[in-house]
């Protein structure tokens, strides 16, 4: 992708986006990946977060209580790393934000400008582990954020499905673990396929 002669037509494509109510608004607490190098964040700062967030807007949810986007990121890494012993981080960024986009089912993720290669690295690596399974795993169109930079530890994404426990006001920390405990279901539920075909080799 060309990041510079495409910006204008993903900004056109953004703003489209907003209008089309088939589209489901996703905010990921990427906190699951920043678990691995750091403390596990602190509950008041969880809840300032909810309290500077929109309240009409769809719950967030904890990417540490959807197991699967870790276990995805591993599968990822697994499949690249040729080392004999493991580096000191197994999953790199690109592989975290592919299981974000395969297990939520993201149809679009906002990124900036210089994240664009990230995602379709991301896309090409869903593709990739696609024709292995034999599955079809979703790949992710952009929308341009017009900040130089994302906010720390937070992934905003539209999904064409609507995730359980995600639409409504916002109740602080309770309806935090509770909308992420139901889209983790959600996500287990829908990705049973998946698990299968990749431990079905070892059980031959």
């Amino acid at each position: 992708m060309n990041e510079v002669s495409d910006a204008r037509q993903i900004a056109r494509e953004s703003a489209n986006l907003v209008l089309d109510g088939a589209v489901w608004s996703v905010t990921l607490l990427t906190d699951g990946e920043a678990l691995a190098n750091t403390v596990a964040p602190q509950t008041g700062s969880l809840y300032r977060y909810l309290q500077q967030h929109d309240q009409a807007a769809a719950t967030p949810v904890l990417e540490s209580l959807l197991p699967d986007i870790r276990a995805f990121a591993m599968l990822l890494a697994s499949l690249r790393s040729k080392a004999a012993c493991s580096p000191s981080r197994f999953a790199d960024e690109t592989d975290w934000l592919a299981a974000r986009i395969a297990v939520l089912e993201l149809s679009h993720v906002a990124v900036t400008l210089p994240e664009l290669s990230l995602l379709d690295e991301a896309n090409r690596r869903l593709k990739v582990l696609s024709e292995q399974l034999q599955l079809t795993l979703p790949c992710a169109a952009p929308v341009l954020l017009t900040a130089p930079q994302r906010s720390s530890g937070i992934l905003q994404g539209w999904s064409r499905q609507r995730m359980s426990g995600m639409v409504g006001v916002a109740h602080g920390m309770q309806s935090l673990f509770m909308a992420s405990r139901l889209v983790a279901q959600q996500c287990r539920d829908r990705l049973q396929p998946l698990w299968k075909k990749v431990q079905a080799p070892a059980s031959n």
